[in-house]
């Protein structure tokens, strides 16, 4: 099937935001329960009125919170689009980060087996999924930034991104903007990483990161900091402005919702900032000009965008269950947000110098660093060790 899904995926985050900024239901699809039982039978209404039941049903269990404008709003978004654009029909269960409730949850859903696929963030919750699809071999299951050991499980597919692949290109244009003369930048060679915590996947968003800098300037200083959680704003603010005043002028965050508080400081400050998984600044427009301006672009993860395409090939019989894949630049699975502000904040040779490197990976010329699979982690924290101030 070919569909201009990624335009209408964009589309339906930035109405959406509205409603799923207070953690509560987008489209009237996310439930909070106070039980695991409760969550699975909770709010059955179907997400539109044009779904087929002759088509593949999908649930999605959000190991986090909505509104974060980030990670779970871009699955969420894709969720959202598989019911308008294919006409199945869907359903988004919030349940948090209490781990108490996941594993009850994902056998409460597939012992009863309404949805032919069950969809979760694997990059916590990938032992708890794999548990329960050896439990529930006749269920599907899909859990996306996560990688499984393959043939192991025949009724579950992984997906992985390669996110330091995009990060490289955040990393390449924070080099150049604390370089430049752009208004909010200064003189100091130094830029920001923020994370939520410290996690395999947040180290590889890092590595890709500080090897884009490096390879504008060898000698640029990345000052790293981690919020200690995943949806702790005030924390996330804080952090970031101690960052920008030891002289940091664009942070990139990857910590989820927390990382809004950086886009706050940021806005606040004078400051610039590099978005993570959804595309922020977009998100912000016509609503909060004032962070829509300072968020320069955003490394996307195409979490929404890869979820759809495997409705696509649900629908086609051809999702290749018992595999993993990884999706990066070329496979339209990671990159940057090129929007109106990145193109009206962002000097033309700046861009230009980005896209030629975008190309270089594509191409395969550009070896990038990861943090992921067998990385040498001596290597890893030597890289990270070399922009330390």
């Amino acid at each position: 099937m070919k569909k201009n899904w990624k335009k209408a995926v964009a589309l339906i985050m930035a109405a959406g935001f509205a409603l799923s900024a207070c953690g509560g239901s987008s489209s009237g699809q996310a439930d909070s329960g106070t039980t695991a039982a409760a969550e699975a039978e909770a709010g059955q209404e179907e997400a539109s009125a044009e779904t087929d039941s002759s088509k593949p049903s999908f649930v999605f269990v959000c190991t986090g919170q909505l509104g974060d404008k980030s990670f779970n709003d871009s699955a969420n978004a894709g969720i959202e689009e598989i019911a308008a654009s294919l006409g199945c029909e869907t359903k988004v269960i919030e349940i948090g980060r209490d781990q108490t409730k996941w594993e009850p949850t994902f056998q409460d859903l597939a012992e009863e087996g309404k949805y032919d696929v069950i969809i979760s963030n694997g990059s916590s919750s990938a032992e708890v999924i794999e548990q329960v699809a050896e439990e529930f071999p006749d269920q599907k299951f899909v859990m996306f930034d996560s990688t499984m050991e393959e043939d192991k499980y025949p009724n579950l597919y992984a997906i992985s991104y390669k996110q330091n692949e995009g990060s490289y290109l955040a990393g390449v244009l924070a080099a150049l903007v604390t370089e430049s003369d752009m208004e909010n930048a200064n003189a100091e060679k130094k830029i920001g990483f923020v994370g939520g915590s410290e996690h395999p996947i947040i180290t590889d968003f890092l590595v890709g990161y500080i090897a884009g800098a490096k390879s504008v300037d060898e000698d640029i200083k990345v000052y790293v900091s981690y919020i200690g959680s995943w949806d702790d704003t005030a924390k996330g603010k804080e952090t970031a402005i101690a960052q920008y005043n030891q002289g940091v002028d664009i942070i990139f965050p990857a910590a989820e919702q927390a990382g809004l508080g950086c886009v706050e400081a940021a806005a606040e400050m004078g400051k610039y900032i590099i978005g993570v998984d959804s595309d922020q600044a977009m998100l912000f427009a016509g609503v909060d000009e004032a962070k829509a301006n300072v968020i320069l672009t955003s490394v996307l993860k195409q979490v929404g965008d890869s979820l759809v395409r495997m409705a696509e090939m649900e629908m086609e019989g051809t999702v290749p269950y018992g595999k993993y894949e990884e999706l990066g630049i070329k496979e339209g699975g990671s990159g940057i947000a090129i929007n109106e502000y990145y193109e009206k904040n962002v000097p033309q040779e700046m861009r230009d110098e980005v896209e030629a490197k975008r190309q270089e990976v594509v191409d395969g010329k550009i070896d990038i660093p990861t943090a992921l699979g067998d990385a040498d982690q001596d290597e890893i924290q030597a890289l990270i060790n070399s922009v330390a101030p």
